[in-house]
């Protein structure tokens, strides 16, 4: 014995409103998944800005020590 389990009536609408629904959900997933990525890439590029410039602040500090030890010996020559 088989037995419909389709809803007399209305079952094609609620499943119309729900399928609509669905790809509705869907879409929005699939926006929010963009979104994501491309905040993923900017947060990557922004990482090797940072990097970047903590190896230039580095290579100033190590720079200027250099200075500060060069004007030392000056001023004990005098």
């Amino acid at each position: 014995m088989v037995t419909s389990t389709a809803q007399p009536g209305g079952g094609d609408d609620e499943r119309a409103r729900a399928l609509q629904a669905y790809v509705a959900k869907v879409k929005e997933h699939r926006e929010c998944e963009a979104k994501v990525k491309k905040l993923r890439e900017e947060v990557k590029k922004q990482s090797g800005r940072y990097e970047k410039t903590e190896d230039d602040l580095k290579a100033l500090q190590g720079v200027g020590q250099l200075i500060g030890e060069v004007l030392k010996q000056l001023d004990s020559e005098k």
